[in-house]
């Protein structure tokens, strides 16, 4: 039997933007396009100042975003009132369930995660991140993926413990402590998202698309991330021409939390 060909379109939601303005754009093209997307949702919200201060190192796992996003006003009133976007936007959020995509946990606060995991106390944030997961959409999450591809053996130890089966932050198919693993086999330079790494390069929509063609060419599995704070909000129609070169080449949408052949 011949193996079919499938694809993964993986969403990271860590900004209020990014679920408010990016999130109902790509609810709309995944519906229009028959796709099963992967969302993956950062549940504590924004980071207070003292969080910031505490959290101050280097990215260590992936690549510093070098396209600017946020104003000088919009940083400093995310510093003094941090917003938690889960509440905020719990309305849209459940859509995400409720048309039958996957919608994973990705950490509690995005950068104490990135930029401190050695001093996370990872069993508390996992217990925080399934209680208010549970509450606000009736279930257990069953797939994660680590903010900044950033993991460690103790991580992987207590997602298992909480009931994760699916992860998404190594280079290869196969099981890690009990989890299988789903990989990103397409992104830019240190892991960076494949549309605004290219983006960061200076390339226009069309020159993307094409190293995009060449990328998947004579593959069977293409799995690649973007963000609802950039991709979702400016680039929705360079997306939806991946798409549809994905199903011109008979690639079937799938989400991380299934049965990839």
């Amino acid at each position: 039997m011949k193996k079919q060909k499938e694809f993964v379109v993986r969403i990271d939601l860590e900004s209020d933007k990014g679920i408010s303005e990016g999130l109902p754009k790509l609810l709309e093209l995944f519906k229009n396009h028959q796709v099963k997307g992967s969302f993956y949702l950062v549940m504590g919200g924004e980071s207070n100042l003292f969080e910031m201060l505490k959290n101050r190192g280097e990215l260590k796992s992936a690549g510093e975003r070098s396209i600017k996003l946020w104003s000088l006003k919009e940083k400093l009133r995310m510093l003094l009132f941090p917003r938690d976007f889960v509440k905020k936007n719990k309305k849209i959020l459940r859509r995400i369930l409720q048309e039958g995509h996957e919608l994973g946990a990705h950490g509690w606060k995005h950068r104490e995660w990135t930029r401190n995991l050695d001093n996370v106390p990872v069993k508390k944030r996992l217990n925080q991140i399934i209680s208010k997961y549970s509450r606000y959409f009736q279930r257990n999450p069953k797939s994660w993926s680590s903010p900044g591809f950033n993991v460690n053996k103790t991580v992987l130890n207590e997602l298992k413990q909480v009931g994760i089966s699916y992860i998404s932050d190594f280079d290869e198919f196969r099981d890690y402590e009990g989890l299988k693993n789903i990989p990103i086999t397409l992104c830019g330079k240190n892991k960076m998202p494949f549309i605004e790494y290219w983006v960061g390069q200076n390339k226009t929509d069309n020159e993307i698309l094409e190293i995009f063609k060449k990328e998947i060419k004579n593959k069977k599995f293409v799995s690649f991330y973007l963000h609802g704070m950039f991709e979702g909000r400016y680039k929705i129609d360079l997306l939806e021409k991946m798409i549809l070169e994905l199903k011109k080449q008979s690639f079937v949408s799938k989400k991380i939390g299934e049965d990839i052949q």
